[in-house]
């Protein structure tokens, strides 16, 4: 094949491909077209198809789906979702408006002739009842199920209760047998400094006279003689970390001088005696979070059974933190 034939080829092919694409947007184009116009018709026509009687909301579904099976673009396909839409909620106003009365059922004339077809209406007769037992064979057709006796659940008559009148008795109350609330004297209340403050201070002051700079935590924390001052003493520590007074690391007590925070990527040794010790430090300046200085805080779990072995472990018999004295109420005056 020559060069001038491949070329000749090659140009067909693309006026194809060209005249291909036309005539999908073109198609494309009508059926938004059409889409449209169906949209529109259905919001201008709304009234008219609420009618109970009016199947034009039927025939707009059917339009619509013998137009979705030419859909093959996203704008048509929502086009389609919106008429869907706006069909469905015609459909539900429709439903809500429907009545027994325009549905062409009349209760009134149902009623009239099946008085009628009792026998009833006789006006030279007026002791004339219902024969109940011709609408009975009409009905027993219909069903299978065979005819039975019932039986009328409660009484024949009904007696009407007189509601009695209850009404709340306003309650007096004898002014000799109420009492009155004790009174309070500014001389009954013993004002007690705050002791959060003294104890944080006090610990303070026990690290400070310390004779070696780090202290062993569980040996300055823990008090032999009550498990409750154990935890208010983790309690008052907690503030001195807090506020950059006291720094607690895991300290080798083998090889005091080498560092085992965090950020160190070195491992101890296997002869390590690691323990958690705590010492004064410098309260950190705004210069020196602005450096990096990160706050770091921890929960510590400790319950009565670990208490013991600690003690045992740590061969504690005297607290470093003395035992506070727990006041009471005394000479009548209350403590606030």
């Amino acid at each position: 094949m020559s060069k001038h034939q491949r070329d000749a080829d090659e140009m067909d092919h693309e006026n194809d491909d060209k005249a291909q694409v036309e005539r999908l947007k073109n198609q494309k184009r009508q059926i938004r077209q059409q889409y449209r116009e169906l949209i529109n018709d259905t919001e201008a026509n709304r009234k008219e198809l609420m009618e109970p009687s009016n199947n034009g909301l039927l025939e707009n579904v059917d339009r619509a789906n013998k137009l979705y099976k030419s859909v093959f673009g996203t704008h048509e396909a929502t086009l389609d979702a919106k008429l869907l839409v706006m069909s469905a909620d015609l459909g539900m106003q429709k439903a809500k408006h429907l009545r027994m009365g325009q549905g062409g059922f009349d209760e009134t004339e149902y009623v009239t002739r099946l008085i009628n077809k009792m026998g009833g209406h006789d006006v030279e007769n007026e002791q004339q009842g219902l024969d109940w037992s011709k609408i009975g064979r009409m009905a027993v057709k219909w069903t299978r199920r065979v005819p039975t006796m019932d039986f009328m659940l409660g009484p024949m008559s009904v007696e009407h209760k007189s509601r009695n009148d209850t009404r709340r008795k306003r309650v007096v109350r004898d002014p000799n047998q109420m009492r009155k609330p004790q009174e309070l004297k500014e001389d009954d209340i013993a004002r007690q400094e705050n002791e959060t403050t003294k104890n944080v201070m006090q610990i303070s002051h026990i690290l400070d006279q310390c004779e070696q700079d780090r202290v062993n935590l569980f040996e300055l924390v823990i008090n032999p003689e009550s498990f409750g001052q154990t935890i208010e003493n983790i309690f008052y520590l907690s503030f001195l970390v807090r506020d950059g007074k006291v720094s607690i690391a895991e300290v080798d007590v083998n090889n005091p001088d080498d560092s085992l925070q965090d950020d160190d990527k070195t491992e101890p040794r296997d002869n390590a005696n690691i323990q958690p010790m705590v010492e004064l430090t410098e309260v950190p300046t705004a210069e020196d979070y602005q450096a990096g200085l990160l706050k770091k805080q921890m929960v510590m779990e400790l319950d009565m059974a670990m208490w013991r072995e600690l003690i045992e472990v740590y061969n504690i018999r005297k607290p470093m933190i003395p035992t506070r004295v727990v006041k009471e109420r005394l000479d009548g005056k209350w403590y606030g």
